[in-house]
């Protein structure tokens, strides 16, 4: 009796299995894609997994790298284009999240360092920034603001120190620097006060000392000025020193993100 029990067990679960296993990878009358899908690299490694209703994705989606490591989680839902996307490190570790609609990036993105710290906060309209960027340190604190349209930077670009002080001011316009052009120290004093005009200097440039006085001060006709090279320099080194206390800010490469999902 025991055994035949074990028998009947052993029976029920192989033929669980076998069903299961048939479930997989099916294809209708109609030549469409339906139920749970699993394809593998040639080397044996899972390359996603996932749920089809009449061709159409639906449900969760997880795609892994030639290593085995899962790269992206994609959430579909039932008769809708949006799709709620992660992206991982190594580790399962969360890289990015946001929204495609269509294909497309579509939403405020959140991109994230391997060390689990926000670094930006990007949004995007048909794949393309659209809104106010924000850039972040490891400690949470806001590191820059940046107005985009369309896809070009365009408006008002704000960087931090680390307290909140303003480190510098440039002004964008159709992707070019047009307008103020002001650099502070970490107390919000002055340091570098200009113009652009279609991305050259323009007009009178002046250069502070810590104190508040002015150092030196320069006049730009069409990005040409006199003693230009040692102020440039001069300038250089202010910019490169103010950019070193900035922090570790790591821009997205955002070729990583443009995967499309399974179909």
């Amino acid at each position: 009796m025991k055994n035949k029990i074990i028998y009947l067990t052993f029976l029920i679960i192989f033929s669980s299995i076998h069903i299961f296993a048939q479930e997989k990878n099916q294809i209708d009358v109609n030549g469409l894609k339906q139920g749970y899908w699993e394809k593998f690299y040639p080397n044996g490694i899972i390359q996603y997994s996932g749920t089809f209703k009449n061709n159409v994705p639906i449900g969760i989606f997880k795609r892994y790298n030639q290593d085995g490591d899962l790269v992206a989680e994609m959430s579909y839902l039932e008769n809708s284009d949006k799709v709620y996307t992660k992206f991982y490190y190594p580790g399962e570790k969360l890289r990015a999240e946001g929204y495609y609609i269509n294909k497309q990036k579509d939403s405020v993105w959140i991109y994230y360092s391997e060390e689990g710290f926000k670094i930006n906060e990007v949004p995007y309209v048909n794949d393309k920034k659209h809104g106010t960027e924000k850039k972040f340190y490891e400690s949470g604190a806001l590191s820059e603001v940046s107005v985009w349209n369309n896809g070009v930077n365009d408006g008002l670009t704000i960087r931090y120190y680390e307290s909140g002080a303003v480190m510098m001011r440039i002004l964008y316009k159709n992707g070019k620097l047009e307008g103020e052009y002001n650099v502070y120290n970490s107390k919000e004093q002055i340091l570098i006060q200009g113009q652009y005009k279609n991305n050259k200097r323009e007009g009178k440039w002046l250069y502070y000392k810590e104190n508040g006085h002015i150092e030196n001060e320069l006049i730009y006709v069409n990005g040409i000025a006199e003693n230009q090279e040692e102020l440039e320099r001069l300038e250089d080194e202010q910019i490169r020193q103010l950019e070193q206390n900035k922090g570790k800010i790591e821009d997205p490469r955002e070729s990583m993100y443009n995967a499309i999902p399974p179909q």
